[in-house]
């Protein structure tokens, strides 16, 4: 059997582990919030990573327009999962925050996710599972190193 271009440099392989990850991010979302699109989820992980965080901050960090990440973030506010206030230093900023709700919704998504993964890689043999780690490692590394490039329209 010929294989494709796709198939041997691991592209295809790859794409069904995004696809499988997407999924897993997606329906771990949606099981522990109901209100919350995963964009406004993604804005919300930002600024708990982050924070605090100017709003323009979060538009870079996820790639979006400005005036769609604002729209995610009065979402948040008005759910009380996010905080905003003036920059004290430049008033024509704003800088969110997360409130205690907003903490605890990122964890309890974060939580579910390390159970359903952990529920994966335990379906896998212990030699298959360490090298599949050792892959997500070196795979996040590759990608953390300079994730600027994927960030931009290549064709």
């Amino acid at each position: 059997m010929t294989q494709t271009w796709r198939e041997q440099d691991g592209t295809g392989a790859a794409l069904a582990a995004l696809r499988a990850m997407v999924l897993i991010a997606d329906s771990t979302v949606e099981r522990n919030t109901e209100q919350l699109t995963l964009t406004q989820f993604r804005a919300l992980r930002v600024v708990v990573d982050r924070t605090p965080v100017t709003m323009g901050r979060v538009a870079r960090e996820l790639a979006m327009n400005p005036s769609s990440v604002t729209r995610a973030c009065d979402r948040l506010v008005a759910l009380n999962l996010l905080e905003k206030a003036p920059n004290p230093l430049n008033r024509r900023e704003t800088l969110l925050a997360p409130s205690a709700p907003g903490r605890q919704l990122v964890d309890r998504v974060d939580r579910d996710r390390r159970r359903v993964l952990a529920g994966v890689l335990n379906r896998l043999d212990a030699g298959t599972r360490a090298a599949t780690i050792a892959a997500f490692e070196r795979f996040a590394g590759a990608v953390e190193a300079d994730s600027r490039p994927l960030l931009r329209d290549t064709t």
